[in-house]
């Protein structure tokens, strides 16, 4: 019967991912689980197999949606043994006490899960279970406090409290404690949620499908997409990851710029840089200069072999503040995008080149960032999903260019799709975008540092307890 528990639980978690995203299904999905590991462990008998029995539940319903590609097959049997270990070291802290039990068990989660964006970093935060949830940035501002750490501790913790209530006597005092974690993260919430964003700018990006719009030399589509930006006001235009080829430096600058400058629009350019064999974003300024570069940073395991950046940071001037960039996978990991909120950047341009199995939970992904730095991403994908998201999470406008569906409009933002006239595949996302304050969130300033505190506060106050007695 606990196994049986386990395997449902990994389907509810499942479920709550894609292609079903019924994302609702992450404050229940727990319940079975700590609710299984329990009553194992008041039988005397081991916790670990109801992990394995939990991650195989979950992980294979994730691999029919994205596939098996060498990364995601390692990352899906990291899962196995993560979740083997969680259920081995959180269940030892169920039975120690109706609140500090449940919570140290939530705890020892996290700690687990954010050590294996470390330990297997395969695909970083997007290897994380609540990702789903940056459907409701409203739910998760408290993220800028946090980071994602903090989501998978308040959702775990109160499910965990949750079977407190219904196996213990004292089930007030569970109760209790559930009231106070959610008084304190929808007041985390409520604060963030209500913090006067900044000046708004009307942005352009431009995506397509699995089928290239450009010419030979990509000169092409840039002259269009740059053309049409202007037209629709925009003030910067982002265009995916390697969209163009640069093969003779000085020329491809000459041109580019030129592109800039005639229609006085800033670029931020993906390019494949050949000179150096580099994954790169040229940005050019409104007069045609090239006031930047950024090299991709993270590259994905056996998929990619090309040099990779060392993490410098661009730090770009637009429109009297400071402009950054981001490559692909880059936005699945913490370090690079916290970098730019300790930098105050307000927007990040983010070229990026997926395939579409991984686009929906790429970008789910990257929408945290967001939220996490309080800076607003503009996001132009090939394969993929293209966006323009707010500072605190919103998607005000997104086109996935491979299933050729709009998956998030705001009118407000006053958003355009415009097609590309000479392909198909290729569209133009034009959105007001509220762009962030330029203050440094504490997510940025301190990153997973509190929760790794909390969370192991809160283990040895639960060894601590149960040493108590003797």
């Amino acid at each position: 019967m606990n196994h049986l528990a386990a395997l449902v639980a990994g389907l509810l978690l499942a479920a709550s991912d894609h292609p079903l995203h019924w994302w609702w299904l992450q404050f229940v999905a727990f319940v079975p689980f700590w609710w299984s590991l329990w009553r194992q462990r008041a039988a005397g008998r081991r916790t670990w197999p109801l992990g394995l029995c939990f991650a195989a539940a979950y992980v294979s319903m994730t691999l029919l949606a994205v596939g098996l590609a060498l990364p995601i097959v390692v990352a899906a049997v990291a899962m196995l043994g993560q979740w083997a270990l969680v259920a081995a070291l959180a269940g030892r802290h169920l039975d120690r006490g109706a609140i500090a039990g449940p919570l140290a068990a939530a705890a020892m989660l996290t700690l687990v899960e954010i050590a294996i964006w470390h330990a297997v970093p395969m695909f970083g935060t997007a290897q994380c279970f609540v990702r789903p949830l940056s459907a409701a940035p409203w739910l998760v501002a408290f993220v800028a406090y946090t980071g994602v750490g903090g989501v998978v501790f308040a959702v775990t913790a109160v499910q965990a409290l949750l079977v407190s209530a219904l196996r213990g006597p004292s089930r007030g005092l569970p109760g209790a404690a559930i009231a106070l974690l959610l008084g304190v993260v929808g007041t985390l919430d409520a604060v963030r949620w209500s913090r006067p964003p900044g000046p708004v700018q009307r942005l352009g990006v431009f995506g397509w499908g699995e089928t290239s719009p450009q010419s030979p030399d990509g000169s092409g589509f840039v002259e269009r997409a740059a053309a049409r930006a202007a037209k629709e006001g925009c003030a910067l235009l982002v265009t995916p990851e390697t969209a163009l080829w640069v093969g003779e430096r000085d020329r491809a600058r000459t041109f580019f710029g030129g592109v800039a400058a005639q229609h006085g629009l800033p670029l931020a350019l993906g390019v494949w840089h050949a000179p150096t064999d580099d994954n790169r974003i040229w940005f050019f300024d409104g007069n045609g200069d090239l006031a930047g570069e950024y090299r991709k940073t993270h590259l994905v395991p056996w998929l990619e072999d090309y040099a990779a950046g060392d993490g410098t940071l661009a730090l770009v001037p637009f429109a009297g503040e400071r402009l950054g960039g981001m490559i692909c996978q880059d936005d699945n990991f913490t370090d690079v995008a916290r970098g730019y909120g300790r930098a105050g950047v307000p927007l990040v341009a983010v070229p990026t080149n997926d395939w579409p199995a991984i686009r929906h939970v790429h970008f789910e992904n990257s929408v945290f960032r967001a939220i996490e730095n309080g800076y607003a991403v503009a996001r132009a994908a090939s394969a993929g999903i293209s966006a323009l998201v707010s500072a605190r999470g919103e998607v005000l406008c997104a086109l996935d260019h491979v299933g050729h569906a709009v998956v998030g409009s705001d009118p407000t933002a006053a958003p355009v799709l415009a097609a590309d006239a000479h392909s198909d595949a290729a569209t133009l996302l034009v959105a007001n975008v509220r762009l962030g304050d330029g203050v440094p969130t504490v997510y940025a300033r301190f990153g997973d540092t509190p929760m790794l505190l909390l969370g192991a506060t809160l283990v040895l106050f639960s060894l601590r307890r149960r040493r108590a007695p003797a």
